[in-house]
């Protein structure tokens, strides 16, 4: 296929995607970045003789790249809701799981005493029912915030019976046994398509059907792991599960297969008191902020581009029911560019970075060539406020991450 079909593929895309988040140069990229795995998506549709205006793509408030490189590399952003009728493609998206528990600590263990337990932890596993969990808060941006609660929403002050004083921990982790299984599941029961950026699979509904069953139970594992977790570490009668959801899964909602990276079903009642409450994190070094989850995104925040784009692809009726709250800000490139801009070379991409005087430029073709740190609160927050994406309850202050 010639270079012009290919970006005329590239601008179909376009009309695909949707998007409600930070307008800075990561969240440009990923865009960029999401639109190769978007044309293989819109590819594999109009090979198979499906309806392609069923896919699409919707970007939440911390829309970035990924450091996973197979996603990455694959052509899959982050901060955003893969949404497609009749086929999954967990082998393009990854789906394992992983989630934020929050809970609230009665009595904080010493120290030396945590250690002690991490130590435990390392050499012989998590235990999970009658599995052992992979000890896997060391890997990538997993990790163990130690909290203490600052302060409750003056509009939540109610909250204080499922929000003591006192201590909590956050627990980032994902489920990390059956990795390969959630991306290759029953390879025989996918039908592959070739496409100008690479081959893609997809799984048909009935098989999908049971591949959701099978994601439920390793997402309720990985759930359970982290509770394991904060139960050795503090103590089973010491902790109380305030939230517990996951932020990178798989769902089928209403008629559609939805894959969630990064973006929580704001609705979902995940702790031990049956509320829709969602951790969102930044850094070590942030706040972390606790919010109750609202239905969104409602039609009084879409552009008149995205109303008319809506209306002419049919995905008004998905829109109005997607929930798209962040579980935190996703990474921030630091390079004085502004601009982004796909570049095809004998069947290859790369993304150019740019200044629109053009006067300097960085070249890349994968996640491994930048630099990149985090996106903080004040970058983030203010537009899930002001889309109304879900209302603050609390805030915590850091105390002490663990990476171990």
């Amino acid at each position: 296929m010639d270079n012009n079909k290919i970006k005329n593929l590239l601008q179909e895309a376009d009309s695909h995607t949707y998007s409600w988040t930070t307008d800075d140069l990561t969240s440009r990229l990923a865009k960029e970045v999401m639109k190769i795995g978007l044309v293989k998506i819109l590819s594999f549709y109009q090979a198979n003789g499906h309806d392609p205006n069923n896919v699409l793509i919707v970007f939440g408030p911390d829309g970035s790249i990924t450091r996973n490189k197979s996603r990455f590399d694959a052509g899959v952003g982050y901060g955003c809701a893969v949404i497609t009728k009749d086929f999954l493609f967990p082998s393009l998206l990854h789906p394992n799981g992983c989630g934020f528990g929050l809970y609230h600590v009665q009595n904080m263990p010493s120290v030396p005493q945590l250690m002690d337990r991490l130590q435990v932890l390392k050499r012989d596993g998590v235990p999970v029912g009658s599995q052992t969990g992979r000890w896997d808060v060391w890997k990538s941006n997993h990790f163990i915030d130690l909290l203490r609660l600052e302060s409750l929403t003056p509009h939540y002050s109610d909250y204080q019976k499922y929000l003591p004083e006192g201590d909590y921990v956050l627990i980032h982790s994902s489920q990390q046994t059956e990795k390969q299984m959630l991306s290759y599941w029953k390879e025989k029961e996918f039908e592959r398509t070739e496409t100008p950026f690479g081959k893609i699979e997809g799984l048909p509904r009935k098989s999908g059907q049971e591949y959701l069953k099978y994601f439920n139970s390793v997402e309720e594992y990985s759930k359970n792991k982290r509770t394991s977790i904060a139960k050795i570490l503090f103590g089973e009668d010491n902790i109380t599960c305030i939230s517990n959801p996951t932020h990178q899964g798989y769902y089928q909602e209403n008629d559609f297969f939805i894959m969630r990276l990064g973006l929580y079903n704001s609705l979902d009642a995940t702790g031990d008191n049956s509320l829709p409450l969602f951790p969102i994190g930044f850094n070590g070094y942030s706040f972390i902020y606790l919010y109750e989850g609202k239905p969104n995104i409602k039609e009084e925040f879409w552009t008149g581009t995205q109303l008319r784009q809506s209306e002419e692809k049919g995905h008004s009726p998905i829109l109005k029911r997607i929930n798209i709250l962040p579980h935190g800000g996703g990474y921030k490139l630091f390079y004085p560019f502004i601009d982004v801009r796909t570049l095809l070379h004998k069947n290859e991409y790369y993304f150019e970075l740019f200044d629109a005087p053009m006067q300097s430029r960085l070249l890349i073709q994968n996640v491994e060539a930048l630099e990149y740190g985090y996106r903080g609160p004040s970058e983030i927050l203010p537009i899930v406020e002001k889309h109304e994406l879900g209302a603050r309850v609390a805030r915590f202050t850091p105390v002490q991450v663990i990476k171990y």
